[in-house]
C-alpha cells in the first residue's frame, strides 16, 4: 500500500496522529509508506532529507515488504534509545500481521510520542 492508497480519513487519521507526538514529545515525527531500497541505509537517507533531521523521527513501513524501520535524528535519539522504538516496533508489527496498518501506526507513535516525552527544566520552562 503506498501513501497514496490511504484513504482521506486515513490521511486525516495519520495527520492528527503526527501532530499529537508532536505536541507530546517535542519531536518532529513522519511517517513513509511506500518502497525503499537499501534498508536501514535507505531510512536513514530519507531522514536526511526532512528539514529538521536531528529533531525527527522517521517511521517507514513498507507493507508491500514488510519492511519497517525507526530512524531517530542526532537529537531525538537522546529520549528515543532502541528500548523504545523496539518496544514501537513490536506494537505495530502485531497490528501489521493483522493488516491493521492505521492501527499499528496509532500504536507504535503513541509510544515513541510517550517516550519521547520532554523534560520540564524549570529554571528554563518557566514563563
Amino acid at each position: 500500500m503506498a501513501s497514496g492508497d490511504l484513504t482521506p480519513a486515513q490521511q486525516a487519521e495519520l495527520h492528527r496522529l503526527l501532530l499529537h507526538a508532536e505536541e507530546q514529545s517535542g519531536l518532529t515525527f513522519s511517517v513513509y509508506i511506500g518502497a525503499w531500497s537499501d534498508g536501514r541505509m535507505g531510512a536513514e537517507e530519507l531522514l536526511a532529507r526532512l528539514p529538521d533531521p536531528d529533531r525527527s523521527v522517521l517511521v517507514a513501513v513498507d507493507p508491500d515488504r514488510r519492511a519497517l524501520e525507526i530512524v531517530t535524528g542526532r537529537l531525538a535519539r537522546i529520549p528515543l534509545d532502541d528500548h523504545a522504538c523496539g518496544l514501537a516496533v513490536l506494537s505495530m508489527t502485531s497490528s501489521f500481521v493483522a493488516d491493521d496498518l492505521m492501527g499499528g501506526l496509532r500504536d507504535g507513535l503513541g509510544i515513541l510520542a510517550d517516550h519521547g516525552r520532554r523534560m520540564r527544566v524549570y529554571h528554563v520552562d518557566q514563563v
